[in-house]
């Protein structure tokens, strides 16, 4: 059978091979990074690139075509979980009011950190969460830049008072810390939605919420 090759080089109706080489970067990489959450989650942090390319079911060679060590997976992991979580609350619809957007968020923060909170909980940074954003950590900052408005929406539909909204973006981040969403999952068998429920009206204590009666 004689090929009919186009001018590119590629033989029509092929996929050409850049674009087939970049998906199956992209795929391992994808690999890598699912293996890593379930190495975190089972073992923590104490694991090799060969430990990884085996969980991923990949050569160690291509481990190493994408990350230089450990720590660079770890960074990977954790960009993309906050960049994941980003997008999911970026994407949300709109909604009523200030409250309304407030529930649904925390409800999608709980059920997302329900995925991966135990593997989350691995990579914590020592640091804490104001000392990083002013330092300009890309990933806090990312999440400041997404959790924020919603709190100065809050604010100015009367939801809650004026405040420092550092300081009410911060008491928001403590409350659904995934340690706190994986011991109530885990340990006390909380299902998804009381979670959810129990963590908002504490965030929204927190925050000062005035009930509509009140206002």
């Amino acid at each position: 059978m004689v090929r009919t090759y186009a001018a590119n080089g590629t033989v029509p109706g092929d996929e050409p091979r850049h674009r087939r080489t970049r998906r199956d970067f992209l795929a391992s990489r994808r690999d890598l990074l699912d293996a890593a959450g379930r190495l975190l989650a089972r073992e923590g942090s104490r694991f090799s690139l060969i430990d990884l390319a085996a969980e991923a079911g990949v050569s160690t060679a291509t481990a190493y075509r994408h990350f230089t060590d450990v720590p660079a997976v770890l960074d990977a992991y954790y960009a993309e979980l906050v960049e994941g979580l980003v997008g999911q609350m970026t994407a949300l619809p709109p909604a009523t009011d200030a409250l309304a957007h407030f529930t649904a968020v925390c409800e999608l923060w709980v059920r997302d950190a329900i995925a991966w909170g135990r593997a989350a909980i691995r990579v914590r940074s020592s640091r804490g969460f104001l000392e990083r954003l002013r330092a300009g950590d890309p990933q806090i900052e990312l999440f400041y830049a997404t959790l924020s408005p919603t709190v100065t929406r809050l604010v100015e539909e009367g939801f809650a008072p004026a405040s420092s909204t550092e300081q009410a973006v911060l008491l928001w981040v403590t409350i659904f810390d995934e340690r706190v969403v994986v011991d109530l999952f885990d340990t006390l068998g909380w299902s998804v939605e009381k979670i959810a429920e129990e963590l908002t009206a504490a965030a929204l204590r927190a925050l000062g919420h005035v009930p509509p009666a009140h206002r």
